[in-house]
């Protein structure tokens, strides 16, 4: 077919039905996706290829395993790097230490720190049976040692959570108060010593009686996964009422979140505190209500935990959420975000308007989607441009901030050196 040149497509455009030429004038290009993690993070490219950087000074200047390069040779931070040979990403999450890719044929690869907990995946029962430990750390990509067709994975902190092509869920790595959702953790039968149970698992292992599963978020200490009738399942720590049943009690197997309906997204946050995205464009947050993460009352660090879910008031025409270690981001149809928690290093972008109140970022607009981790949040913008704020690489402000160096209360460019910004 012989390519037409713009003349012709705006000819062309013109001829259309009114709605559908509306529709051909604001459909959003792909554009990156940002994977943030402790310190490090990863650019997801319209093409399922990913760029990965660190923000890690004390390495002295070492490629760490995170970003998969297949060499710790040294790597200046914020140096923006290809992960090599690996293709056709749908999916990616970084946590602490790792990394993990979703390809299209469901394959699911880590990289990165493995010791500890296991965190990669990558160690079979047959090799824990006699080593009685997780295997080595790895700097390159490599297969989670349990076949499953993956469509999506989460990782926060040290446990990891992987969704099937058929609506199950495998869960890894750190396995106390109950956060991977498979009971109590499995008796290993050693080979050289008594059979017992550890204290993590190195393999992914699929939660029991857990089917019909369309999302997943794992938090710090505790999980989320909505199920495709609108309703969400819980599991881990619950001492700030993070599973949303109505108790304190930790679950070391799912539970109904109470209350919760129609719900199409979930997050969950590092301190706690569980947010569910419903149909109709409301929020609903339960858990830890330290630092106004819930977005309603009660306020403050010593209020009481929320145990069941509530709306946030005043919050609606959302499409997309984001948490952080302790703060909310809601993006609106109209192309706008609003923000409520932790404010400390100013993770809800709104200046020296430092409420934790629910309240829009007054600098953003088009933005296409949000992403946040700890105590930073990002924003891809339709024009491409990739906006961050919070704690931020560290960089020299006009005077009258009067912040530190490394955070930022207003939005600010992405800077990463290899990052050509539109």
């Amino acid at each position: 077919m012989k390519p037409i040149n713009r003349r012709q497509a705006l000819a062309l455009l013109a001829a259309l039905p009114a709605v559908a030429r509306v529709g051909a004038q604001v459909r959003p290009d792909p554009k990156y996706r940002v994977v943030p993690g402790a310190l490090h993070g990863l650019l997801l490219e319209p093409g399922g290829t990913l760029q990965g950087w660190h923000s890690n000074a004390s390495l002295d200047g070492l490629a760490p395993n995170a970003l998969g390069l297949g060499h710790n040779r040294p790597l200046a931070a914020y140096l923006l790097a290809a992960v090599p040979d690996v293709q056709n990403v749908v999916a990616a999450a970084a946590g602490g230490g790792c990394s993990f890719a979703v390809l299209a044929d469901g394959r699911l690869l880590s990289w990165g720190l493995n010791a500890g907990n296991g965190m990669l995946g990558t160690t079979p029962l047959s090799q824990v049976e006699v080593s009685a430990s997780w295997g080595p750390n790895s700097n390159v990509p490599v297969p989670v040692a349990t076949k499953f067709e993956a469509v999506d994975v989460s990782s926060q902190d040290s446990h990891v959570l992987a969704l099937t092509r058929d609506g199950r869920v495998y869960a890894w790595g750190k396995g106390d108060k109950g956060r991977l959702g498979i009971g109590p953790m499995p008796v290993i039968n050693f080979r050289t010593r008594t059979p017992a149970a550890m204290s993590f698992l190195p393999f992914p292992m699929l939660v029991p009686d857990l089917n019909g599963v369309k999302a997943i978020g794992a938090g710090g200490t505790h999980s989320l996964a909505l199920l495709a009738d609108g309703t969400v399942r819980a599991w881990g720590e619950n001492r700030w009422g993070s599973l949303g049943d109505g108790t304190t009690t930790n679950r070391d197997r799912p539970v109904v979140v109470q209350g919760v309906r129609n719900a199409v997204a979930i997050a969950a946050s590092g301190s706690g505190c569980s947010v569910a995205l419903l149909a109709d464009g409301t929020v609903m947050t339960w858990g830890n209500s330290g630092v106004g993460a819930l977005g309603r009352p009660p306020w403050g660090d010593n209020a009481a935990p929320s145990v069941t879910p509530a709306l946030v008031p005043g919050v609606k025409g959302i499409r997309a959420i984001a948490t952080g270690h302790a703060h909310v981001l809601a993006l609106t149809g109209a192309g706008t975000v609003i923000s409520w928690g932790n404010d400390t290093f100013g993770s809800l972008g709104r200046g020296n308007n430092q409420t934790n109140e629910p309240a829009p970022i007054p600098s953003l607009a088009g933005v296409q989607s949000v992403a946040a981790f700890d105590a930073t949040s990002f924003a891809v913008l339709a024009s491409g441009r990739i906006m961050t704020w919070g704690t931020v690489r560290p960089w020299t402000r006009p005077p009258d901030e009067g912040a530190r160096a490394n955070a930022s209360r207003k939005p600010i460019l992405l800077w990463l050196d290899g990052l050509d910004q539109p």
